[in-house]
């Protein structure tokens, strides 16, 4: 039987966010070079979250404000708020949203299923909740972990070097049982991951896109012609990628009548992508949103006028927005980051009247942003570059 809603206010963690309105199974921390990274910035309160559909995270905290980043599991929502603390609600069967006291400093979170995922600062994992086969129990030195991801029964972590690891278990169709399912060795030069029911996504810097885990619905079959992709989202047996151009590539489950990989015709300057456990969100580069797939819990019946949305994150019933108050300086979305000869550059989807302003610093304990020239937007997409002279560096693009 299932426990009230619940709502665990403890240190901060968070998954997508309003730096680059990452989908809700990409991480907005990504390696660019070895130890380049993008991070988002904790917004000053000028967002909040909207909530649609009927699963218990609809049933948002009062006065959830200042949030920087969410994240969806199947039936609890997490929000990550600007003073550093989470916020988690919704079902809590297996305390997945009993935030551990100790957790602070954090970057990233992500919510599975029934277990959550916190990443720290310093690279360190914490994970609570269900732990039927593992999911929630992180590997004795995991260390220097740039992004998260949590999926059914199992947890997936990036490294600053690009390699990944996994723990916790995969159901297996031929076996009908849950398996261990150790990645290859091979499982090298990735820049950003997504955790399915049963599978993952795995971006390399090429980008493309290689998956592993359960095949049962051809969720594992990436489209051979699939490349220049910038984003990553895996549901519950499906999947979508964001190419470098705006559009959007579906593959896996497409179980009638839900169609939660047929892509809608208007997905067209597309920024950002959440999967659910049978539907697909989309986020336009005007800060409108599409949704497709299954709707019998209104999962996909986005509110009318939604508008000047960061983020997104898809669950099973439910559908969730980071939205930005359209009066604030925006810590924009940013994409197809890359490092070469020393000068590190990043693409943005720029409006007219506005600015594109470049910031970086050192160390993650630092206060202040070294910002560059601001360099006026048009309605193009603009290349904006910096030198990276130093080991590792911190950048963020902010809208003026």
């Amino acid at each position: 039987m299932r426990q009230q809603p619940a709502t665990v206010r403890g240190s901060a963690v968070g998954f997508s966010g309003c730096a680059f309105a990452c989908p809700a199974s990409l991480p907005c921390l990504r390696s660019i070079a070895l130890l380049f990274a993008l991070l988002p910035d904790l917004c000053s309160g000028a967002s909040s979250v909207l909530a649609w559909g009927s699963g218990l995270g609809t049933n948002l905290p009062p006065a959830l404000t200042n949030v920087v980043t969410i994240s969806a599991g199947s039936d609890h929502g997490m929000a990550l708020l600007s003073d550093g603390f989470v916020v988690a609600w919704g079902d809590n069967s297996y305390f997945q949203t009993n935030v551990p006291a100790g957790v602070s400093n954090a970057v990233a979170v992500a919510a599975g299923f029934y277990h959550s995922l916190a990443l720290s600062s310093n690279g360190l994992v914490v994970g609570w909740g269900r732990n039927t086969h593992g999911q929630s129990s992180v590997p004795d030195g995991l260390s220097n972990v740039l992004a998260i991801a949590a999926g059914g029964e199992h947890s997936v972590a990036l490294r600053a070097d690009g390699t990944v690891t996994n723990w916790g278990k995969y159901f297996d169709d031929g076996a009908g049982a849950y398996v261990v399912r150790p990645l290859p060795a091979d499982t090298t030069n990735i820049s950003a991951i997504a955790a399915g029911y049963e599978h993952d996504l795995f971006l390399r810097k090429d980008g493309t896109v290689w998956a592993w885990g359960l095949n049962q619905y051809g969720q594992t079959d990436v489209p051979t012609d699939l490349s220049n992709v910038v984003a990553i989202a895996a549901g519950g047996d499906h999947n979508v990628a964001l190419t470098s151009d705006g559009k959007v590539f579906p593959w896996g489950r497409d179980s009638y009548p839900w169609g939660q990989s047929i892509v809608p015709a208007d997905a067209t300057n597309v920024t950002a992508l959440a999967a659910g456990y049978e539907h697909s969100l989309a986020l336009k580069n005007n800060g409108t949103v599409l949704a497709w797939g299954a709707y019998a819990d209104g999962q996909t019946n986005v509110p009318l006028a939604l508008s000047n949305v960061l983020a997104l994150a898809a669950g099973n019933r439910d559908s969730f927005a980071l939205i930005q108050d359209a009066s604030a300086s925006v810590i924009l979305r940013a994409e197809a980051p890359s490092y070469s000869n020393g000068v590190f550059s990043v693409s943005v989807q720029t409006r007219a009247g506005k600015s594109y302003q470049l910031e970086y610093k050192d160390s993650l304990s630092d206060l202040v942003w070294t910002a560059l020239s601001p360099v006026p937007g048009d309605g193009s997409s603009k290349r904006l570059t910096a030198p990276a002279a130093v080991a590792r560096r911190y950048f963020r693009v902010r809208e003026l």
